[in-house]
């Protein structure tokens, strides 16, 4: 089979999975987030494991995201006393703050 018809028939079977949500205690979901942190994996990644089902994946590498404002840009620039402008310096000192906020709290 080429590899066309091959990626055609993977993308077919894809779009036919099932996605499953459950309204869980919150401790039972950060229990299984956490446990998929620990093991590098996504939570559905952790819940195909738990039930014994193959994990395709492999080990992610965990980002952290949040959204910003133009307004919200500018008042971290100013507390870290850079350019509104230059967001990449920004983000660079938000990293910062957040590696001295987990060695603080160890």
């Amino acid at each position: 089979m080429s590899d066309a018809k091959e990626k055609w028939l993977r993308q077919e079977q894809a779009v036919r999975a099932t996605q499953m949500a459950f309204d869980l205690s919150s401790e039972v979901q950060k229990s299984i987030k956490k446990q998929a942190i620990d093991q590098e994996l996504t939570p559905s990644d952790m819940i195909r494991k738990i039930l014994g089902l193959d994990v395709k994946s492999k080990k992610t590498r965990q980002r952290l995201s949040f959204n910003l404002n133009d307004d919200e840009i500018a008042q971290l620039a100013s507390r870290f006393d850079v350019q509104s402008d230059d967001k990449r310096v920004v983000k660079q000192r938000v990293a910062e703050l957040l590696i001295a906020h987990t060695k603080k709290i160890k």
